[in-house]
């Protein structure tokens, strides 16, 4: 028996279901978790070890973009180890996460060597007052934006902080100012290289907020890989 594990970030499990159906029939089997757009999918097969890696490539491929892991490791516990590996110091500022990314990278032992602070700004004078984003520059863009979003990283670099990471959206129940539950922006980078991401997700709203989560720190890992831009 054969059985190896892939972790990948981005794809709700309906996506996931049609995407391996193609290699239904195979030889290989494939038992899917799904929380929130982070998900598992475990490969199992009796047949020839050729043949299994084979498929696995397939998925590999098919995945190529949401792949975090080969391991069977949460990605909160993966970004700890890459800013250690790294030597690189982290701060946040969580808008309607409300603190999930920091309790989480906070429960890794050892993190306090990589991770400086965060900020949850959920207010916008909060993110006016604690990250100097201009009145007016809000007044502009809204807090709900891209341009908000790289705001909110630059205002948490500095000579102490190497990565900045930023959420801000809307969780619902309603949406503000005339955008729609689900939208979120979430930007990452250090330096001279800040991106963002817009992402449009379903479901209630701690659903939408752990998405959010799982979606910054999969942004996280791969900026910490560098290969951010493939993105």
């Amino acid at each position: 028996m054969i059985q190896e594990v892939v972790k990948i970030c981005g794809l709700d499990m309906a996506t996931i279901r049609l995407k391996l159906s193609d290699y239904l029939g195979m030889g290989v089997t494939f038992d899917v978790e799904e929380n929130c757009l982070d998900a598992k999918i475990t490969m199992t097969s009796a047949g020839t070890r050729e043949s299994f890696e084979m498929v696995k490539s397939y998925v590999y491929n098919c995945f190529n973009e949401q792949v975090y892991a080969t391991e069977d490791v949460e990605l909160h516990v993966l970004a700890a180890k890459l800013l250690k590996r790294n030597k690189k110091v982290l701060a946040v500022a969580e808008s309607l996460t409300g603190g999930e990314i920091c309790s989480r990278l906070t429960s890794v032992a050892g993190i306090s060597e990589n991770f400086y602070e965060g900020i949850v700004c959920y207010n916008r004078h909060s993110k006016m007052d604690r990250l100097n984003i201009p009145r007016a520059f809000i007044g502009e863009y809204g807090t709900v934006s891209k341009e908000t979003a790289h705001m909110m990283v630059k205002g948490l670099l500095s000579p102490k902080v190497d990565i900045g990471l930023a959420t801000t959206g809307l969780a619902g129940p309603t949406g503000d100012e005339g955008k729609p539950v689900g939208l979120v922006y979430i930007g990452v980078g250090g330096g001279e290289f800040i991106t963002t991401f817009e992402r449009r997700l379903s479901g209630d709203r701690n659903q939408i907020r752990n998405a959010t989560a799982n979606l910054a720190l999969f942004y996280l890992v791969r900026y910490l890989r560098g290969d951010i831009l493939l993105l």
